[in-house]
């Protein structure tokens, strides 16, 4: 990875604690005085390697969030499901946790389906679990794509995709389904390593209304999301854990990377409320990330507003030869998965960040018109002038620059 993506992809943690704890100095400490800055640092200084989770070691645990897996007929039609992971896996698997959106129904009943009525197979979802893959997201607008048959169709899938993680010694979750119309919101209790992970996954959005008593939704009005902050606030209380984590399949314009004040209001009333970690999808592009620094406690949360698409096939016709691409088709070729590592703390106060990473990737299109992730890499680059592609080595490298440019992580004290 050239030295420009590796200072702004790589956040020390001596550098991250460092400058909080100088800018909250000068910044004041009341909730008036919040303020965002630009969460790159000028070098990077390396510390001397953290051994992560052993049998011994609990103190720490590493979180990876992607964004929407997507099936598209261009995806689905690929022989080789596990081939569209091969090169990021690196990425994926030394993850103790690692989340993903499921956008489409599992449904084993029914033939594999594009837009506007998705489904996608289950040996597609075998390969992001074997890619390092752990915890899925069910809920979102195309949940209900195949009705109320694949919303039961895709809980079935999802049985038989644990048993069969399981029998191969991996734990893997799923939650957004319903069992029954009357039942509450799915969520998982996932202990790991020490550490028990709260997961609970929304959409306020669906395509159609029709089944939304099957599925972890929730109006996207103000009533409605003030009894969800409550609904939070219980079950926080109710399963003590060291992190809760809300996925929230966003009501919001798709292809923009705006967040809007209301947006933004509603999802720090949801961190107060006992969320750790807030990790939002919907737009199918990139957005910001923001970072909040508790100076009481010492302890860190965090939103993403959208980590874009992880495999999709939207971009069918990448600008190759435009000379800065920005149109949304293109944007919805890349996405982001952010590594976040915790520790907890001797005092039992909350856990922190001790460091946070960006891997932003890609949907590449290779010669054979496969569909594969690819990192957003110098190496990459290099791999394709060697090939040689050099249209698409210049347009890797306008994507890289465009995603440093157009999306940001920022810092807030509080």
């Amino acid at each position: 990875m050239n030295t420009r993506n590796n200072l702004r992809n790589t956040l020390s943690a001596f550098f991250f604690l460092t400058l909080l704890c100088l800018c909250f100095n000068s910044c004041g400490s009341t909730k008036d005085s919040v303020q965002d800055k630009d969460f790159v640092p000028e070098q990077e200084i390396e510390l001397p390697e953290i051994e992560l989770q052993t049998q011994k070691d609990s103190d720490t645990i590493t979180l990876l969030f992607a964004g929407d897996i997507m099936a598209h007929s261009v995806n689905y039609v690929i022989s080789d499901y596990p081939k569209i992971w091969r090169d990021v896996k690196y990425m994926i698997e030394p993850a103790d946790l690692a989340f993903a959106n499921i956008e489409a129904p599992i449904d084993e009943t029914q033939k594999p389906a594009n837009y506007p009525n998705f489904n996608m197979p289950q040996a597609y979802i075998e390969a992001a679990v074997d890619a390092g893959f752990d915890v899925f997201s069910l809920c979102n607008n195309h949940t209900n794509d195949q009705g109320k048959n694949g919303i039961l169709e895709t809980g079935k899938s999802t049985v038989r995709l644990v048993q069969r993680s399981k029998e191969r010694g991996q734990d893997i979750y799923f939650s957004g389904l319903k069992d029954s119309k009357d039942a509450a919101f799915s969520y998982n209790l996932i202990e790991k390593n020490g550490w028990r992970i709260l997961f609970l996954p929304i959409t306020e959005i669906l395509n159609r209304p029709q089944n939304s008593e099957y599925i972890n939704y929730v109006e996207p009005a103000e009533k409605a999301r003030k009894e969800f902050i409550e609904f939070v606030k219980q079950l926080r209380e109710a399963n003590p854990c060291d992190l809760m984590v809300l996925s929230v399949h966003a009501y919001e314009p798709e292809y923009t990377r705006k967040v809007t004040e209301a947006q933004d209001k509603y999802y720090q009333e949801l961190l107060d409320a006992g969320v750790d970690i807030l990790w939002a999808n919907h737009a199918h592009i990139i957005k910001d990330r923001r970072y909040f620094f508790y100076s009481e406690t010492q302890s860190h949360k965090v939103i993403m507003y959208a980590n874009g698409n992880t495999i999709s096939g939207q971009r069918t016709k990448p600008e190759l030869t435009s000379k800065n691409p920005t149109g949304e088709r293109d944007n919805t070729g890349d996405g982001l998965m952010v590594k976040l590592t915790f520790k907890k703390q001797e005092d039992g106060n909350p856990p922190r960040i001790i460091k946070a990473e960006n891997h932003f990737i890609t949907t590449y299109i290779n010669t054979a018109n496969e569909y594969v992730v690819k990192p957003l890499t110098q190496e990459f680059i290099d791999y394709l002038w060697e090939v040689p592609r050099a249209n698409w080595a210049r347009y890797i490298q306008r994507r890289i620059d465009i995603n440093n440019e157009y999306t940001k992580d920022y810092i807030a004290w509080k």
